[in-house]
C-alpha cells in the first residue's frame, strides 16, 4: 500500500502518477521540487486513483501518522525535508530540464488560476492528461465548491473517452515490465484519475449519479478493458454532461454574471 501513499500519486504532484513521469516531480501544496517523489509524502497527501470520499479513511490515518510534520517527509527514514525551491537555470545546467514540471512550477505566478489549468485540456498526450484532471481536482479542492469548477469539469467529461498516448520518454520504466506494460499502466493511471475527479465533483455538487459515476460503466472498468470501456464511456457521457448542466442551470451558476464569481483564486 506504501505506494499508493507516496506524491507520485497525489494531485499536488499533479505532472506524476506510479507510471508516468520519470525523474524529480514538482508539489504545487509546498512550492518544492521532489527529487524522491516514490519515497515522499506529506500529510496533505490526496490520492490521484480512487476519489477522496471513498479513501477518506486511509488518508486520514496517513494524516495522522504525519501530523507532527509541517512539509514534506522521507517515508523511509521519518525525517523531513527541506523545500526546494523550483530553478529553470540549475535544470538546464544539470541536464534536467522536464517542459511539463517547468510549467507546473509557473502555477501560483498565473491568475486567474483556473485560465493555466484549462491551458492543459484538448490533446491526446497521456501526461497532459494527467495533469489536467489533478490540477481541476486540487482546484475544487482548494475552492470548497464545484460552482467554478462545473466548465473545467465538462471539458474533461468530453475527454473521457480519448485514449490517452505515451511516449517512451514520460514513462516510469523499470526491468520487471514489458515497454508495452507500462504504457497499459500509465493508461489506467490517467483512466481512474479522470474517473475519480467526477466523482469528486459529484461530492462537491451533491449530484448522487456523478459521485458514483463508475457504477455506469458496465465491465469495461472491473476488468481493465480500455476498449470496452471506452465504449461505455462513449455511451453515457452525453448523459454526464446533461447532469452537469442542468444541476448548473438550477443553481444559477452556468456563466454568471462577473460579479457573481464564486472563487477567490487566491484559494488556487
Amino acid at each position: 500500500m506504501e505506494p499508493l501513499f507516496c506524491c507520485r500519486n497525489c494531485i499536488h504532484n499533479s505532472g506524476q502518477s506510479l507510471n508516468i513521469g520519470p525523474g524529480a516531480g514538482f508539489c504545487i501544496k509546498h512550492d518544492s521540487i521532489l527529487f524522491n517523489p516514490h519515497s515522499t509524502t506529506c500529510k496533505y497527501l490526496h490520492r490521484k486513483d480512487l476519489p477522496s470520499f471513498v479513501v477518506d479513511e486511509g488518508v486520514r490515518e496517513h494524516a495522522a501518522e504525519f501530523a507532527t510534520f509541517s512539509s514534506l517527509v522521507d517515508m523511509s527514514s521519518l525525517k523531513p525535508l527541506a523545500r526546494i525551491l523550483y530553478s529553470e537555470k540549475y535544470a538546464w545546467e544539470k541536464h534536467i530540464f522536464d517542459p511539463v514540471t517547468h510549467s507546473l512550477a509557473q502555477y501560483h505566478k498565473s491568475k486567474p488560476s483556473w485560465v493555466f489549468v484549462q491551458a492543459f485540456t484538448g490533446g491526446l498526450d497521456g501526461r497532459r492528461s494527467l495533469v489536467y484532471s489533478g490540477l481541476i481536482r486540487r482546484y475544487m479542492d482548494h475552492c470548497g465548491t464545484w460552482a467554478s469548477s462545473y466548465r473545467l469539469v465538462l471539458a474533461l467529461v468530453k475527454e473521457m473517452d480519448v485514449e490517452p498516448i505515451f511516449s517512451d520518454a514520460n514513462l516510469v520504466l523499470n526491468s520487471d515490465l514489458e515497454i508495452e506494460d507500462v504504457k497499459n499502466e500509465a493508461l489506467w493511471d490517467v483512466v481512474f484519475s479522470r474517473i475519480a475527479l467526477l466523482q469528486e465533483y459529484g461530492f462537491h455538487s451533491g449530484i448522487e449519479d456523478l459521485m458514483w459515476a463508475s457504477d455506469a460503466l458496465n465491465g469495461g472498468l472491473s476488468c481493465l478493458d480500455w476498449s470496452k470501456l471506452k465504449d461505455e464511456l462513449k455511451a453515457v457521457s452525453e448523459a454526464w454532461v446533461s447532469k452537469i448542466l442542468s444541476h448548473a442551470i438550477g443553481e444559477n451558476v452556468f456563466f454568471p454574471e462577473p460579479e457573481q464569481a464564486i472563487c477567490d483564486e487566491v484559494f488556487g
